[in-house]
């Protein structure tokens, strides 16, 4: 059975897609099923377009053949970019298979990733961008890419302070100046391959920003549903987890935990994975993603907003912190540097549900 076949018999996320043009457009219906998508799923396709004026999905083809240059490098050149010696908030540098902990257990992750900051890129800020020779010779591709999906971001935080009825101030599109610095990343990954079907490669976790578009052509993303509740230190069932199909000319987005923070719980940060498919090996596999994260300074507080919850706090058990703040205690968690019940409580952006 072919994993195309397989696929089609699995559980699969029921995502809504949203179509990036008619956003723009400021279609009224499309404004209206991207706030029901994240705040109901918290991950929605979107859908893109080449045009004379735009590039995004040949840039995206183009990035992951930079994507499997870079990873080619012998490993005394990647450690020389290591990421944990690089960046104190993980936002330049390669990090190789095994760092973060999956488990319990204490089994480690099964890829490699290499991080490349916005500010470095687009030169924005003092801090120093050491990048290997991949990186300089792709640097206008990787430009424009992050430019692309820069503005579809702007577009999605307009759509959704419409939406919620918030005011200046408190724009989510406040909080994220394309002209300022800001921890936004774009991560290459790659998967090795594994022939322990049972074997999961990535830490179950929230992401710890404001948005999230990913791209990969291999099936292996699996979402946990909000709706799924467990009480605090109880593992969801295998079955629950569902599989986001990868759909050509589409990214799949995601609402990240400081949105989330900032909206008291309405918008949702799912929780996710990445695995093989039942019964199968891990092949290799490659993504990337780009990670929108307010600005360092920005406090997660709960903005004003008649729609969205005032009291109490989702995540009761969390102080409030500073988007920068908050960076450092999910890679923290990702790490294994936190007690168990902690580092669930961050990785699963409050839900507590043990991974």
């Amino acid at each position: 059975m072919s994993p195309s076949t397989l696929l089609e018999q699995l559980p699969e996320a029921n995502l809504a897609v949203i179509d990036l043009q008619k956003l723009e457009a400021g279609s009224a219906s499309e404004q209206a099923s991207l706030l029901r998508a994240s705040i109901e799923n918290g991950f929605f396709y979107l859908k893109l377009a080449d045009t004379p004026d735009r590039h995004v999905l040949e840039y995206a083809e183009k990035t992951f053949e930079l994507s499997k240059e870079i990873f080619t490098y012998d490993p005394v050149v990647k450690d020389l970019f290591d990421v944990d010696r690089l960046s104190q908030y993980k936002t330049n540098g390669y990090k190789p298979k095994g760092r973060n902990v999956v488990s319990k257990d204490g089994t480690r992750d099964g890829f490699e990733s290499w991080v490349l900051p916005r500010n470095g890129l687009e030169r924005l800020g003092d801090d120093l961008f050491p990048h290997p020779p991949a990186v300089a010779d792709g640097m206008n591709l990787l430009r424009g890419l992050i430019g692309e999906l820069g503005s579809a971001a702007q577009t999605i935080f307009r759509s959704l302070s419409d939406s919620l009825n918030l005011q200046p101030g408190q724009r989510f599109e406040d909080f994220h100046d394309p002209s300022r610095p800001a921890p936004d990343i774009l991560r290459l990954l790659k998967y090795h391959a594994d022939e322990r079907p049972s074997n999961i490669p990535q830490t179950p976790h929230t992401d710890l920003g404001s948005l999230t578009f990913v791209f990969t052509s291999t099936p292996g993303l699996q979402v946990l549903p909000p709706s799924v509740q467990r009480s605090a230190g109880t593992p969801p069932a295998e079955t629950e987890w569902q599989y986001v199909q990868p759909l050509p000319g589409h990214a799949i987005v995601n609402i990240g935990d400081c949105l989330t923070k900032m909206t008291n719980g309405l918008l949702k940060s799912a929780l996710h994975r990445v695995g093989p498919l039942p019964g199968r090996p891990m092949p290799e596999r490659y993504s990337f993603a780009y990670l929108m994260r307010p600005e360092d300074s920005t406090v997660l507080r709960v903005l004003d907003s008649p729609l969205i919850p005032s009291s109490p706090q989702k995540d009761e058990a969390a102080p409030i912190l500073t988007s920068g703040e908050w960076i450092q205690s999910k890679f923290k968690a990702l790490r294994g540097t936190y007690g168990a019940k902690d580092g669930d409580r961050i990785l699963t952006g409050g839900r507590g549900i043990m991974v």
